[in-house]
């Protein structure tokens, strides 16, 4: 009876491999904001309108973005499907041996793309900030105040 649950595990292989596959998508969409605003710099120079540190800034956040998928995608696999095999081509940081240590990766790394993208929505922006500039900063202290106090009961 057993055995048969467990065969059931392999359907996330679906998952897998479309979180796989959207982690490769968003880091070609990355190479290719950040040739833009190469190509931007080489035809402006830093000085000009076109201001090619915000398009850096966005291939920036779609590495992230790439990083949180290509995570959420091992773990899931390391979780669901090689739960009893130990991957020795992994680095340390990615050996993910249960839900609770893949959550704690994931929240991480959310944490640092959010501190980015908040940092490009910044400096990305032509207007004068708005009182509405600190929810994002507002969800990050949130965030990382839940981590700190998660971490902190651990010990």
């Amino acid at each position: 009876m057993i055995n048969k649950i467990l065969r059931f595990r392999y359907v996330f292989l679906i998952a897998v491999v479309f979180t796989l596959l959207n982690s490769l998508f968003f880091l070609c969409v990355g190479v290719m904001e950040s040739v833009h605003g190469y190509a931007i710099f080489l035809e402006h120079g830093i000085n000009g309108e076109e201001r090619p540190g915000v398009f850096l800034l966005h291939g920036l956040d779609l590495f992230l973005v790439s990083m949180v998928f290509l995570i959420f995608g091992l773990g899931i696999l390391s979780i669901f499907i090689n739960y009893h095999k130990v991957d020795e081509n992994l680095p340390d940081w990615l050996k993910i041996e249960n839900f609770k240590g893949l959550k704690i990766l994931l929240w991480e790394t959310v944490l640092v793309t959010l501190v980015v993208f908040s940092f490009t929505g910044i400096i990305s922006s032509k207007e004068s900030l708005q009182w509405s500039s600190l929810i994002l900063p507002g969800i990050i202290l949130i965030l990382t105040t839940g981590l700190f106090l998660m971490k902190r009961s651990q010990k």
